[in-house]
């Protein structure tokens, strides 16, 4: 099987690269290596005989894109400006590489014979509503242009189906952490940035009180849900909330990791930011039911693989 990974060396998209080559898939990493970067990918050396290429290039270049995925089976969908402040302060940027982003994926999906395509979502598209946990039926009311552009895509992924008979899933991804998640990045999720403050014996900000929860799921579960979605699902338009179904707030999160690290950690509290949602937790029901998906990492066990890369 010949597989496109857009984003393939950022975060989770080199996650889901490894996972590929492991299986023996061909593989192509397209990425603009704004944020992602070919160290990620270093596990190749470990795979003798594997077929890896990596294909510079950006998802709001269509021709480009094109190119990339010709002769492929399937494509993941992983690249985005994963960032709700820069989509707040620059909404017409983000949209480029999001929602117009995706649209060139399936057009070039489309017009190149690919059979299906696994988008990375966002539990984004929630926002702030009130109804807890967050279903796939959930209502969608986001709070930002970042969440409004993973939604429109979500849209196109139907349509795509609906009108082109094209196979499509979309995976809505709680909060996703792990190794390689870049802390130094201003995308970083919270956890990476703590870890690594921690790390380097520094104080870390909490914006807002800290009860603020989240459903954190570690990155190899995240690939779990990608690869019973490319194996599984093989026709119609699918979407799932994907995360481990358990909230834990951010001070319950500090705590754990100074029982990891065995140190205590200073705390500076300060203003929420605007955009930022209060409460995020999802009921994987769904996904476990209809793909057998089965989170094999609680928080903590995360935690302590996370911060043993880190050392």
């Amino acid at each position: 099987m010949k597989i496109c990974i857009t984003g393939g060396a950022g975060f989770i998209g080199s996650h889901i690269a490894e996972e590929c080559v492991n299986k023996g898939y061909e593989v192509i990493v397209f990425d603009n290596f704004s944020t992602g970067k070919k160290e990620n990918l270093s596990f190749v050396k470990n795979f003798i005989g594997s077929s890896l290429k990596i294909v510079k290039g950006d998802v709001a270049d269509y021709k480009a894109v094109s190119k990339a995925v010709k002769g492929c089976d399937a494509v993941f969908h992983e690249a985005a400006v994963a960032s709700v402040q820069k989509s707040i302060e620059n909404p017409p940027v983000t949209f480029e590489s999001n929602a117009k982003g995706t649209l060139n994926v399936l057009e070039a999906s489309r017009n190149n014979g690919v059979t299906k395509v696994i988008f990375a979502c966002s539990a984004a598209i929630f926002g702030d509503h009130p109804e807890i946990p967050k279903r796939e039926d959930s209502p969608v009311l986001p709070k930002s242009p970042y969440g409004a552009d993973k939604y429109i895509s979500e849209v196109y992924l139907r349509l795509y189906n609906e009108l082109y008979n094209l196979t499509t899933v979309s995976l809505r991804y709680f909060n996703v952490f792990g190794p390689r998640q870049d802390p130094s990045s201003p995308y970083s999720g919270v956890i990476s940035i703590f870890t690594t403050r921690i790390a380097q014996g520094k104080d870390i900000t909490v914006f807002g009180d800290g009860k603020q929860y989240r459903d954190f799921i570690f990155v190899k579960d995240v690939v779990q849900a990608n690869m019973l979605a490319l194996e599984k699902l093989h026709s119609g338009f699918h979407y799932y909330n994907v995360g481990y179904g358990k909230a834990t707030d951010l001070n319950t999160l500090i705590t754990i990791l100074q029982k990891i690290y065995q140190k205590e950690i200073t705390v500076n509290y300060t203003d929420a930011r605007p955009g930022d949602i209060k409460e995020s937790v999802t009921d994987p029901s769904k996904i476990i039911k209809e793909l057998g998906f089965t989170p094999g990492y609680s928080v903590e066990e995360g935690l302590r693989i996370l911060v043993e890369s880190l050392q």
